[in-house]
């Protein structure tokens, strides 16, 4: 019965991913991502608009769907949104964390995987992030929304996400910088390709479980 089911599975997942391969571009909009981002650090909410603004431009050039839920502050969390029905690929988290919390001075955020590499949750850190080179020479706003995606990328592509340049970079650096204040720095297409085929084999295998529980 078990090795039926794994049988059933790898050809599910075959057809789900040669579907999406076929169908070119137009199969992107299947890919539809929910942020849940708690604001502990009470940043303003004119930042967190053009936080917002920047992370679904950058999905959005990687063709993802981004559904950003502004889930509130310490004491004044916006329970009727489902912010904490989170679900590995579906649904993420983002905390804003104030204080320096971080494990180093340059670091802005961490994400949080299991052995498998999925998780759910990641952290930015405010404290860090305000005091950076990177917050003199692009606007609050855009560099948290960078940040936020930067995190949201290793939840999305697993173990061993960081590029040697670019939006997955460890560190970025002055050319880093200098794209991103044009408002470019974004995934590559091999990133963007990494994450859509993660995102439909993992929902994909998701529907398998439920339809062989008969659910």
């Amino acid at each position: 019965m078990r090795r039926k089911f794994r049988m059933a599975v790898a050809a599910f997942l075959c057809g789900i991913l040669s579907q999406a391969v076929a169908a070119g571009p137009d199969a992107r909009s299947a890919v539809r991502l929910k942020v849940s981002v708690f604001n502990d650090a009470t940043i303003a909410q004119t930042v967190l608009n053009a936080a917002k603004a920047r992370a679904e431009a950058v999905f959005g050039a990687a063709g993802l769907s981004l559904t950003w839920l502004d889930c509130g502050v310490p004491g004044l969390w916006h329970t009727e949104l489902g912010c904490q029905d989170v679900a590995f690929p579906t649904h993420l988290s983002v905390r804003l964390v104030a204080g320096r919390k971080a494990v180093s001075e340059d670091t802005f955020g961490q994400s949080y995987l299991n052995e498998r590499g999925e998780g759910n949750y990641a952290n930015v850190y405010l404290a860090q992030l305000s005091s950076s080179r990177a917050a003199q020479q692009i606007g609050e706003g855009d560099l948290l929304g960078l940040v936020v995606v930067h995190e949201l990328g290793h939840l999305l592509l697993g173990r061993d996400s960081h590029s040697s340049e670019g939006l997955m970079r460890a560190r970025w650096e002055a050319t880093e910088l200098r794209v991103a204040a044009k408002g470019n720095l974004l995934f590559t297409k091999s990133e963007a390709e990494r994450m859509r085929v993660r995102y439909l084999s993992a929902t994909a295998f998701d529907r398998v479980k439920i339809s062989a529980s008969g659910k």
